[in-house]
């Protein structure tokens, strides 16, 4: 699978998650979020230098969706000159994702009995409390700052699919003490993991690296065939997930038009 493919798989998986509408424009696929109005989830997915009438489609289209316009592509040398007419019409650079994915290979599953999934109503306030706590502003291990409207929207699909093995949430526990959260998503092969925190005072201890490969542990048992991850390129996280066993694959960027 070529990386362009695994991005339009990914917007798949997404799709009735974070994605409420996916739009085909030929030329490509916007992703819309009625609840989230970051670019993280509403952006046109991109593999083609465009023409000024395309990027005004686009830019017309996510108007009509009271969103800014957004552009998502691979970094990739093929797509310089799509970056140049970004600038030229008022872009500018938002985030640059990087894409890790696990062997599956060598998961020690020792500590795993620390690890719950959230069943019940009373377990998801305390993931959504955990997941709150460990996104904190000035925060030097946290690229995304506190969650937001993201935190609704997490509690709203987890009463969609917490039934089925499509979403799951997790909860890692030092004794009796919840301390860190990951989210394990399934679908059409791809095993995602998110969400992925763990509080200040238990950094260093190995939750998070727990919670994380605990999720690969889980993909692997659903059949997965890719586990992966996508975190911002450059941070403390990017470089945590390489240590403990994930390797970067490719890296996607993503632009949004200044407002007038």
């Amino acid at each position: 699978m070529d990386n362009y493919q695994f991005l339009r798989d990914y917007q798949n998986l997404q799709y009735s998650i974070m994605f409420d509408q996916l739009i085909d424009l030929n030329f490509c696929r916007i992703g819309y979020c009625a609840g989230d109005d970051s670019g993280f989830w509403n952006q046109a997915l991109v593999n083609q230098l465009l023409n000024t009438k395309q990027l005004s489609l686009i830019e017309l289209t996510l108007q009509k969706l009271n969103r800014q316009s957004t552009v998502y592509f691979e970094n990739k040398q093929s797509l310089n000159n799509l970056v140049k007419l970004l600038k030229t019409n008022n872009y500018t650079f938002s985030f640059e994702d990087s894409w890790l994915f696990h062997s599956g290979n060598k998961v020690v599953s020792s500590r795993f009995k620390q690890v719950k999934k959230i069943t019940t109503e009373t377990e998801l306030e305390l993931f959504l409390k955990i997941f709150n706590a460990c996104y904190q502003k000035n925060d030097p291990q946290n690229a995304y700052g506190e969650l937001g409207d993201y935190l609704k929207v997490a509690e709203k699909v987890w009463h969609k699919y917490h039934v089925s093995d499509r979403l799951e949430y997790l909860i890692a526990y030092q004794q009796d003490e919840p301390v860190a959260v990951a989210t394990l998503t399934n679908y059409g092969k791809i095993g995602y993991i998110s969400n992925v925190g763990s509080l200040r005072q238990v950094r260093g201890k190995g939750f998070g690296k727990l919670a994380t490969l605990y999720c690969v542990a889980e993909s692997i048992k659903h059949g997965n065939r890719y586990h992966c991850l996508a975190t911002e390129e450059g941070t403390y996280a990017d470089e945590f997930y390489k240590r403990i066993g994930f390797k970067k694959k490719f890296s996607a960027v993503c632009y949004i038009k200044k407002q007038s």
